[in-house]
């Protein structure tokens, strides 16, 4: 009876292989054998690129392509382009993550081994693409001109934007900093540097950066600040003993507000003409 039950199994196994002979697919399942010195790198998914083939081979095509476009730049270049390798590094093992699990499983490993292959192949592509760019500079493209000139655009009148505010000469009042035209960036402190107008339209401005100031005066009344204001400056004081120094009425002198929707975006302009020549953009200290 247990002759019969052994004579049975081995007629079983010997028809498992056949079949497996015949259908090699069914065999996929069970996980790969690591080959000899892949089993000591550091993580699963250094294994699984070093036990598939066609990793191994993505990862030498990758290597390759990283050694051809070093060779291009200097140690200086070279640095930055092992800081992109690191960061590219991090995000493919972001997108795909390996872990010894997936190792053990065939289909996990090889979904795992599709997404790793797919990464290295378009980082060699841009590697290569970017040697290529450099081995061709723009200087050595060739110029072609077309034939017919490009249509030239009448220009656009450049219209003021409506502000749904009344401006009027209190838009004035306040203190002023100095900032940059381009980003509005404050360059005064508003306190030992600044630009103030009281509600009486007198002006007092500060900065011992430029001999120009201290500048002390009163505005025009019944100027509109859109234009342009003309600030009537203030004599020197008298030295001691002399008459007392009158007031001195210079429209070199001017201030002119640039009025945004919110009071807080206003810009205010000074200029200065000949002899003193000098102008400077002015937004609200805060």
């Amino acid at each position: 009876m247990r002759a019969n039950f052994l004579v049975s199994g081995l007629l079983t196994a010997g028809s498992l292989l056949a079949v497996l002979a015949i259908h090699p697919a069914l065999a996929d399942d069970a996980p790969a054998e690591t080959p000899p010195g892949c089993a000591t790198t550091a993580s699963a998914a250094e294994q699984l690129l070093c036990r598939e083939p066609a990793l191994t081979k993505a990862v030498a095509d990758l290597s390759a392509a990283l050694d051809a476009l070093a060779a291009t730049t200097d140690d200086t270049g070279r640095a930055a382009i092992d800081a992109g390798q690191t960061l590219w590094r991090s995000r493919r093992d972001e997108a795909c993550p390996v872990t010894v699990a997936d190792l053990a499983d065939a289909k996990a490993a090889k979904t795992r081994g599709d997404c790793l292959l797919r990464s290295m192949k378009q980082r060699t592509a841009a590697l290569e693409a970017e040697r290529l760019a450099r081995s061709k500079p723009v200087a050595d493209l060739p110029l072609t001109v077309s034939g017919a000139a490009a249509p030239r655009l009448a220009p656009v009148p450049q219209q003021p934007l409506a502000i749904n505010r009344q401006i009027s000469m209190t838009a004035l009042v306040g203190r002023w900093a100095k900032a940059d035209p381009v980003d509005r960036t404050v360059i005064d402190d508003c306190r030992t540097s600044y630009l103030e107008v009281g509600r009486d339209l007198t002006v007092h401005a500060v900065d011992s950066r430029l001999p120009l100031f201290p500048l002390d005066g009163a505005l025009a009344a019944g100027g509109d600040p859109q234009q342009g204001v003309a600030l009537t400056r203030n004599a020197p004081p008298a030295a001691e003993g002399t008459a007392t120094a009158e007031p001195v009425s210079e429209a070199s002198v001017s201030l002119r507000i640039l009025p945004a929707d919110s009071r807080g975006l206003d810009r205010l302009l000074l200029r200065m003409a000949p002899p003193a020549t000098f102008a400077a953009e002015f937004v609200r200290c805060r």
